[in-house]
């Protein structure tokens, strides 16, 4: 569960760069909003799939990995 939530977290933060390129590419003048809509829609649902899963398993984030 772990490197599939650091997987989403890694997606959210690419998703969100995504909208801020695009929003770069207007400030340039020859912008595109589908990068903008796509990049926040999915860094949005990414992030927000990734916390659902971290309160959902919380002891399997908790727990010393190789401890007694």
């Amino acid at each position: 569960m772990r490197p599939f939530v650091t997987l989403l977290c890694v997606a959210t933060i690419v998703g969100y760069g995504y909208a801020v390129a695009g929003m770069g590419g207007y400030l340039l003048g020859h912008g595109n909003l589908t990068y903008i809509v796509a990049g926040l829609l999915g860094g949005t649902a990414c992030g927000v799939l990734a916390l659902y899963l971290f309160k959902k398993h919380p002891e399997e984030f908790f727990n010393d990995v190789g401890g007694e």
